[in-house]
């Protein structure tokens, strides 16, 4: 599930959806693209919300990592 697109219209996703898609917990996830230099696109706060704003990591940055990774 894609939740936004920043404005060159590339898929975000949150750090949950993120993290699961590489079978990671959020946190190993925020760990990992750290240690690999990604950082999040863009961060969204929902409307009327005060809290923190929600990451929001573009796929094809993370993409890009995992093949990298792979070779």
């Amino acid at each position: 599930m894609i939740s936004a697109a920043d404005s060159g219209h590339r898929p975000l996703v949150t750090t949950a959806m993120a993290a699961y898609s590489l079978g990671m917990t959020p946190a190993s996830f925020r760990s990992w693209a750290r240690r690999h230099g990604i950082t999040a696109a863009d961060y969204r706060r929902a409307p009327g919300s005060t809290g923190q704003a929600t990451a929001l990591w573009d796929l094809a940055d993370l993409r890009k990592v995992v093949l990298k990774d792979a070779a």
